[in-house]
């Protein structure tokens, strides 16, 4: 049986992986089966953005409700205008169920035309009625940027109206047909043209014929404008507005030029600002097709009307199209499009492949990342019961792959080190060196991550908060996962495939033809990448941490200033601009797109589109009683509906309440917001309309009763109610006028709707609207402040729904962004109980938010609800880079923070490097896509992993190099815990307590003299030792060795080697920051001039006799050593790279010689000292490699008169324990050199060397 998890996954990594395989397999299995698979069918609802409407807030719970009134309000349905008891009593629709709406409400949408046709009058021939918004509409605009009012432009538009559109094969099924069973013809300037000069068609219209219908405009454009000519003084007749009078005949006796003038030509063509232009300027032009929106125009889009190069000539061209298919049409490219993810993806992994030259592991990171998503499908369904799946979710797919790739490249880098490090170590020694690191970064990151992503469910809209959980638990299932799957893939694959090619190589047909062209190829291959390896060393060894480190204060002025001009510029200015859309115009596509130019541009460029239908584009208030504010439908499923609470304590048919409602009808009238009624439009004063009503012939019509005639005010209630359902009987039981009561089945007044209209004109603008909002609710609070009992749970409503979009996205994204922060910090903190360094984090997270949001500012990006989810995930996305780099300089063995930047650089800088890269180019595969989720998708990528990257490399690097903790400096100690560097404490030489020393054999502990022997080295020297150390200023001065040298006790004084650490022994391992090695003072290191480092190595190995050496638990002792592994391209295959750091200022980081390092019998991990079976050699002397050992130095040097206090942090790694005052001399064999001066080591290295 396996005694520790790396032996498990050493030994069974099959059946691990089978495990794991079967889990995932459940998992799926009990997502899909237990609830409905997730429909994409329908990526917009008909009424708004799915998923992108605001629900749980205030304003948007009652729109929800106003909706829900509206839908359950009409004939035969739950509430009536009318209160007859014989209709409603037999009402199926009582208990109408929330799914029901969308086929009621249709059915209560009657469509109707823009400008109904007059009775008696007679409309022209030619066209088949006027045009309608159900019509589908194309914007002309000219090709020269010129007016479009020439004779050329306009034969263009109707050749181009043929050639493209009437002449395809399923145009004349489409189109409205006259009585003689001919299409109609189109509503264009052309065809109108030729109906005011009688022409045939409007390419027989002539120059003359242009010039007569410009004056005619002309003349008759200033009635317009004023608002004489309406449709109610169009054609012959008698009964019109005395307004009429004014309007010339010429200009009233055709429907033609009010057409013109109010859906055709564009606001600017002939207004009063332009009027008196000689030649007014026509820059757009709608054409109304006689064919109806909706799918049925797929096809001719398709065919005709999707490329652009046959929208447009030498004249005219389209540019904007509303055909009724934004859904079809997103439909029909999400499925197209998915081309680009699948691209960017295959640009991801085949990153991987590259980087790993391994086909198989790059197979098994994909399971991995698939396995991921299925087990967050399976606990986003049934653990946490979400019934919504937003297409969205998808993107998590690419999300989570950035994710595994970085976690990817770090394991396997770690991997190739433990490798070079472990020669002829097992595989369970690998992977227990490997994942202490990889283990250790692979929670905080993982932690950090998920917790980020989960942070966005502080947002309102339904489709953010389902991606932040769906999302956030991908992240932590592949943190479990890759615990597993990607150890037991990396030792599979070790195992049956790494020697695969060189077993092929010498296969039986090695000396075929094809064998050595394959050989001859590999070589080539091989070559090459031996090439980019060294390129990639030479850059990420020596030049990055140079760069960094010399540089550092360029980095944190320039990425300093980087993060505030990208702050700047999106709170200041520009700033981010809210949505100037409505929800049910929401861009979903490029803008360059036909359909979004048509929103986004030209829709307001036309005076029928500027006035909403029935409102005068003023904004309405809508005020209820009777229904609670209350969504009871599902917060998180923008596919549920919510029912009607009512409230109980409604009541309006007390004299008080009678009172108060005509009181508040004569208040609001002297407001200055209360603008003019339309005719017809239900009223706020419903009070005096019940009395004018009792007073007039229509109540006498119904007979003598006590309602009709002259009564006292206010009524009784009961008189009340009587005569309130009289007057709604008179409408009949089908009328749809709103008189504001509404009845329920029984007969009863049920609530109360009132409304009146505002002098507020409609505005996307988000200020207006906020000050309309705030002004309308701080009147009705006060208003409902003096209301009886029965009225004081009223609300009000309005045409809201682009503002509580903005509301929300104005006040969200900085919360959402700042809580990611936060939560980031915390888990930081928690996982390396390091202050300065989780603070140093989450600034170079913060930059990179900042300077993404700012450039993309740049680009003109609106905070619409696409952006706001990107946004909330930028921050998650932006973590894993600087977390790397944390724990890498957390777990560095070095104290000086100099030597833990370039520590961290070395270790993970060129995955980093790898991994933005890879995520950079899957980002720019997605930039072609037509479906803007995708496209921003991209760009979101693209931006936050390079801008992440560099504020990760250099500003917190940078930050590192001048406030990086040393030594236990902002480390958050546990209780007991000890580091290596503490003074004053009470364990001896670092031992737990509990972990008694043990004396030696027939002795008594401490009888012993102490004698101490230099550990001999088998590294190699760094190049930069030479640059550090040859001086003229350290000459005739001791050195200090940094980390090459530990101490031990003499043979009388052995003891036996520690059991095996706890798991919270191995923790406070990483709170100590690993120990260092004790401070040693020796001769000076200048090379002999008689033979170099090379020579002195092979007279070693050839003429001395050899001592017995340290023990190392991968190698026997009195074993020649193997051969060293091939290093990783990355990485340094030594912790000795960094042994020659000198931590001035001047110097400058080198990389070194690969090189096999003998592992510290006292700094091997619990594994390796278990299988350790040879003794300590024999001390008191130095051993043969003493000429091969080479020392840095340092500025310091040792006083033995000062106490280890006053000693510099920066020359001596450790200090001694109590009792320990005086250093111990080592004579020089040469007397012109000075002695050796040691110090008694305080502690243990850590087992984990890198």
């Amino acid at each position: 049986m396996p005694k520790s998890y790396s032996q498990l996954i050493a030994e069974w990594p099959v059946a691990v992986l089978l495990l794991c395989l079967a889990v995932i397999l459940l998992c799926t299995l009990a997502g899909l089966l237990g609830g409905q698979p997730p429909d994409f069918s329908k990526p917009l609802l008909p009424s708004s953005l799915q998923g992108f409407e605001p629900r749980d807030t205030d304003i948007g719970r009652k729109l929800v409700v106003w909706r829900a009134l509206q839908a359950f309000t009409g004939p035969k349905k739950l509430l009536s205008f009318s209160p007859d008891l014989e209709l409603n009593s037999s009402n199926p629709y009582t208990t109408l169920s929330p799914a029901l709406w969308n086929s009621t409400q249709e059915g209560m949408l009657q469509p109707r035309r823009m400008v109904e046709p007059q009775e008696g009058r007679g409309q022209e021939s030619f066209f088949c009625g006027p045009p309608e918004k159900s019509y589908a509409q194309l914007v002309f605009m000219s090709t020269s940027a010129g007016s479009l009012w020439n004779l050329h432009a306009i034969h263009s538009m109707c050749q181009m109206e043929q050639d493209q559109i009437r002449s395809h094969t399923h145009f004349g099924a489409l189109c409205k047909r006259t009585t003689a069973n001919e299409c109609c013809p189109s509503w264009s300037l052309g065809n109108y043209v030729a109906v005011l000069s009688n022409r045939s068609s409007c390419l027989d219209t002539t120059q003359a014929d242009t010039a007569r219908t410009l004056a005619l405009l002309r003349a008759c454009a200033l009635y317009y404008h004023r608002g004489s000519l309406v449709p109610s003084c169009l054609g012959p007749g008698q009964n019109k507005p005395p307004r009429c009078a004014q309007v010339p005949t010429k200009c009233s006796q055709s429907n033609a030029i009010y057409q013109l003038l109010h859906f055709l030509l564009d606001r600017d063509f002939l207004s009063p600002q332009t009027a008196d232009y000689q030649v007014p300027s026509l820059k757009y032009s709608l054409l109304f097709l006689p064919t109806p929106k909706g799918a049925s125009m797929m096809s001719i889009y398709l065919d005709r009307l999707a490329t652009t190069w046959g929208l447009s000539d030498n004249y005219t061209s389209i540019t904007g199209m509303d055909l009724g298919l934004k859904q079809e049409l997103l439909r029909h490219y999400l499925a197209q499009d998915t081309v680009y993810p699948l691209l960017a993806l295959a640009a991801i992994f085949l990153s991987i492949a590259i980087y790993l030259r391994s086909l198989f592991l790059t197979l098994m990171v994909l399971l991995g990342v698939l396995g991921s998503l299925l087990v967050a499908f399976f606990l986003y369904r049934v653990a946490f019961r979400m019934a919504y799946f937003p297409f969205v979710n998808l993107a998590a797919l690419v999300l989570l792959s950035g994710v595994g790739t970085n976690h990817t490249l770090i394991f396997f880098d770690l991997w190739r080190l433990s490798k070079s490090q472990l020669p002829s170590g097992g595989l369970a020694q690998r992977v227990g060196r490997t994942m202490h690191h990889f283990g250790y970064l692979l929670l905080v990151s993982g932690l950090t991550t998920g917790a980020v992503f989960y942070a966005s469910y502080l947002s309102r809209l339904p489709a953010v908060r389902c991606f932040a959980l769906y999302m956030g638990t991908a992240v932590l299932a592949h943190l479990a996962l890759t615990l597993a799957w990607l150890p037991s893939s990396a030792v599979l694959h070790e195992r049956y495939l790494a020697h695969g090619c060189a077993a092929w190589a010498r296969g039986p047909w090695a000396g075929s033809a094809p064998r050595r062209l394959a050989l001859a190829l590999h070589r080539r291959l091989r070559g090459l990448r031996r090439a980019t390896a060294g390129t990639s060393r030479l850059l990420f060894q020596r030049l990055l941490p140079c760069g960094v480190i010399k540089f550092r204060y360029i980095w944190i002025c320039w990425f300093a200033a980087l993060a505030a001009g990208g702050a700047y510029i999106a709170g200041v200015s520009p700033r981010l601009r809210l949505p100037t859309l409505p929800p049910p115009r929401g861009q979903v596509f490029r803008p360059s797109h036909p359909f979004e130019r048509f929103d986004a541009e030209y829709r307001q460029q036309f005076l029928f589109e500027r006035l909403p239908e029935g409102e005068g584009g003023h904004m309405p208030v809508v005020l209820v009683w009777g229904i609670l504010p209350v969504d009871t439908g599902d917060p998180l499923d923008p596919r549920s509906n919510s029912s009607l609470v009512s409230d109980p304590a409604f009541s309006a048919s007390s004299p008080e309440a009678q009172r108060w409602l005509l009181a508040l009808c004569n208040r609001a009238r002297n407001q200055s917001f209360f603008g003019a009624q339309p005719e017809g439009w239900p009223t706020l004063c419903f009070i005096e309309a019940l009395q004018h009503w009792m007073e007039s012939p229509g109540c006498a019509r119904l007979g003598p009763g006590l309602c009709c005639g002259p009564s006292g005010f206010p009524w009784a209630p009961q008189l009340f109610l009587h005569c309130l359902r009289m007057m709604a009987l008179e409408q009949g039981p089908n009328s749809t006028r709103d008189l504001g009561p509404r009845f329920n089945t029984q007969g009863s007044l049920a609530a109360l709707v009132l409304r009146f209209q505002t002098n507020y004109q409609y505005s996307p603008d988000y200020s207006q609207a906020h000050h309309f909002y705030t002004e309308i609710s701080h009147w009705l609070a006060a208003e409902l402040g003096r209301a009886p009992s029965g009225l004081r749970q009223g609300w009000f409503t309005s045409r809201l729904e682009l503002y509580s979009l903005q509301h929300s996205l104005s006040t969200e994204p900085a919360v959402v962004l700042g809580l990611a922060l936060a939560l980031a910090f915390a888990t930081l903190l928690l996982g390396t109980w390091n202050v300065p360094l989780s603070l140093f984090s989450v600034a170079a997270v913060a930059g990179t938010v900042l300077l993404t949001v700012g450039l993309l500012v740049l680009l003109e990006w609106q905070l619409n609800t696409a952006e706001a989810l990107f946004l909330s995930a930028s921050v998650g996305l932006s973590v894993d880079f600087t977390v790397n780099y944390c724990i890498s300089y957390h777990l560095c063995p070095h104290p000086d923070r100099l030597s833990r930047v370039a520590f961290s650089l070395r270790q993970t800088s060129c995955a980093t490097a790898v991994g933005a890269a890879a995520l950079f180019a899957a980002g720019v595969l997605m930039l072609p896509a037509t479906v803007l989720l995708y496209r921003k998708l991209g760009i979101i990528i693209m931006m936050v992993k390079c801008v992440s990257c560099g504020f990760a490399s250099f500003f917190f690097q940078s930050l590192c190099c001048f406030f990086g903790p040393e030594k236990n400096c902002g480390q958050i100690l546990w209780p007991c815990a000890h580091l290596p560097w503490d003074t004053g404490t009470g364990e001896r030489g670092g031992e737990k307590a509990g972990r008694p020393r043990s004396g030696p054999v027939g002795g008594h502990p401490g009888s012993c003299s102490e004698q101490y022997e230099l550990q001999p080295l088998a590294r190699r020297r760094s190049p930069s030792f030479d640059t550090s150390t040859a001086t003229s200023k350290l000459s005739h001065r001791p050195s200090v060795l940094s980390e090459d040298l530990q101490l031990h006790d003499g043979p009388c004084c052995s003891r036996a080697p520690p059991a095996p650490a706890s798991p919270r022994e191995l923790f406070l391992d990483h709170q100590a920051v690993f120990s260092q090695c004790p401070a040693l003072q020796t001769s000076s290191p200048y090379k002999q001039a008689s033979s170099s480092p090379k020579t002195r190595a092979r007279q070693n190995s050839q003429g001395q006799k050899a001592e017995p050496m340290l023990a190392s638990p991968e190698a026997p002792a009195h074993v020649p050593k193997p051969n060293a592994a091939e290093p990783p391209d990355c990485l340094c295959s030594s912790a000795s790279t960094l042994e020659g750091l000198s931590v001035s200022d001047e110097t400058c980081l080198s990389t070194s010689e690969p090189s096999a390092r003998v592992p510290d019998s006292v700094g091997a991990s619990p594994e390796d000292l278990d299988e350790t079976k040879q003794s300590v050699p024999e001390r008191g002397q130095l051993n043969e490699k003493r000429d091969t050992l080479w020392l840095a130095l340092k500025e310091t040097v040792y006083d033995p008169s000062l106490p280890a206090s006053h000693q510099s942090s920066s020359s001596w790694k450790g200090r001694g324990g109590p009792g320990d005052g005086s250093p111990v001399v080592l004579p020089n064999s040469q007397p012109d050199l000075p002695d050796v001066w040691l110090r008694r080591p305080s502690t243990h290295t850590s087992g984990y060397s890198s």
